[in-house]
């Protein structure tokens, strides 16, 4: 007997029957919906599912990794009649989708583009737009600066900048992540903008809070509203948050290209912005370039390469003041080899082995791409003897890799020395996967290096940096965004 006849021969006169029946039938029909062999995963009578309370939590990464505990590598998800969300735990099983079947898992959710991305852009384009996109501003990065001296000059412009607003401080305490994020989104700025500007400016003031409203509130903590109806999305206050301030950020872009727009000169190019002008002028990448994807493009370059980076050297100072020892090691290499008279540069890169490796392992205990962006299975896909249908929500934990005891002894623990081998050189680790793997990792890797290796080794070389109250020290555990970022400390800093 299907679900329909069996409804037919029950007697709903009572209100009380026909709310089980009816939420009875909600159930059957979200159960039988897609292949039969998902990955195991917990079960649910809710007829909301699983995912929501999975979801709704400020650390994420930490239910997931019980999950894993629990269902093993490969787990599955229900949330609503049609949702469904896989999770992948261990860098094996994280490669082998995005890396060696990466053609099948390189979609994301169209959710968030309805309401902010359109589509547009690199973090949420699909398809032929996503790869001349991410060609073209790769090359564009490259050809602007990234790795290259004019760029690096620009950074160590901005870490006198931010070094004379820790001065400003008197040694009295201060929670360093806004000066931080003022530093690494006018790196941002000089790219895109041709300008950097005052710590202080109003319009620069305004960008930054939209920016810090939409990742610490986006994420995967709103992929249920995937499946929910669109008059539905106001049970999800955050998500508004997330929506107004994408909107106030791109008025800002919208200003500046307007402005370059005027004032542009094809022979004297002088930033991002014009060179895609340029580009679009040129009729390069046909049908790629448009100014609904410039402003796109330049709105993830800011959520991908200001506030991770600003945040990952939030973590360091975190980590340094917890860990004195490893602090005074660094600072001791970098006045061994660079002395105090002249600020780092990245030819000192490959000269100070344990400020490196110290700035990996922040990576590892910072994690601060914990999840990475959620992918989607981009067409029908057999995986590890399971079917997954087109549209399945697909999240790495990427934070598990990065503390897996069986791959790194005392995981929680600062350890540089694991990254040096018996020659004091680097070493890597398939395990090691900050800014995530496949077609869809973070294309500021290279920028995000740079500014973490200048930035931080200027701060260490000029600073010490001390606890607030030694006898309570700020915690390591993380609160869970669009990336993962340390609750707020605050520290001390004396110049040396």
């Amino acid at each position: 007997m299907d679900l329909f006849a069996w409804v037919g021969c029950v007697d709903t006169s009572s209100p009380l029957i026909f709310t089980v029946v009816f939420l009875c039938g909600i159930w059957l029909l979200g159960s039988s919906g897609g292949p039969s062999n998902w990955p195991p995963g917990p079960k649910s009578w809710s007829p909301i599912g699983t995912a929501k309370a999975f979801l709704s939590n400020d650390q994420m990464y930490l239910t997931m990794t019980e999950l894993a505990n629990k269902y093993g590598e490969i787990a599955h998800l229900r949330f609503g009649l049609h949702g469904h969300i896989v999770v992948l735990t261990g860098h094996k099983i994280i490669r082998e989708a995005f890396v060696d079947k990466g053609e099948y898992f390189a979609n994301r959710p169209t959710f968030y583009a309805e309401y902010t991305h359109k589509g547009k852009g690199i973090l949420y384009a699909h398809g032929n737009d996503m790869k001349l996109l991410k060609r073209f501003t790769l090359k564009t990065l490259k050809d602007f600066g990234v790795g290259k001296s004019s760029l690096e000059e620009k950074m160590i412009e901005e870490v006198g900048f931010l070094m004379g607003e820790i001065d400003s401080k008197g040694g009295l305490p201060f929670y360093p992540k806004p000066l931080l994020a003022n530093a690494v989104a006018n790196i941002i700025c000089s790219m895109a903008f041709g300008q950097r500007y005052d710590y202080d400016n109003e319009e620069f003031k305004q960008l930054l809070k939209s920016l810090l409203i939409a990742t610490q509130n986006g994420g995967a903590k709103h992929i249920p509203a995937c499946w929910l109806p669109t008059r539905l999305h106001f049970v999800l206050p955050q998500l508004w948050d997330v929506i107004n301030a994408d909107r106030k950020t791109k008025v800002f872009i919208r200003k500046c290209i307007s402005e370059h727009r005027e004032s542009f000169d094809e022979d004297s190019l002088r930033d991002l912005i014009d060179i895609y002008l340029k580009a679009e002028k040129d009729g390069e990448e046909s049908g790629a370039l448009t100014d609904a994807n410039l402003f796109q493009v330049i709105a993830d370059l800011f959520y991908a390469g200001s506030d991770t980076t600003s945040t990952s050297i939030t973590w360091l100072l975190l980590y340094m003041i917890r860990n004195p020892d490893v602090q005074k090691r660094c600072r001791e290499e970098i006045f061994q080899v660079i002395g105090q008279d002249r600020q780092p540069c990245l030819k000192d890169r490959g000269t100070l082995p344990y400020m490196e490796a110290t700035l990996l392992e922040i990576h590892r205990l910072g994690s601060v791409l914990s999840t990475a962006l959620t992918h989607t299975v981009s067409k029908p896909v057999k995986f590890r003897g399971y079917d997954l249908p087109e549209g399945t929500l697909v999240i790495p934990n990427l934070y598990q890799s990065h503390m897996d005891p069986e791959i790194w002894e005392d995981p929680f623990a600062i350890k540089p020395d694991r990254w040096l081998d018996e020659n004091n050189k680097l070493k890597t680790n398939p395990a090691f996967m900050p800014f995530g793997v496949g077609c869809r990792m973070c294309i500021g890797e290279t920028l995000a290096r740079m500014q973490m290796f200048l930035f931080g080794t200027a701060l260490l070389q000029r600073f010490e940096f001390r606890m607030v109250d030694a006898d309570n020290p700020p915690t390591t555990e993380g609160l869970y965004g669009m990336s993962r970022v340390p609750y707020k400390y605050e520290l001390l800093a004396s110049a040396t």
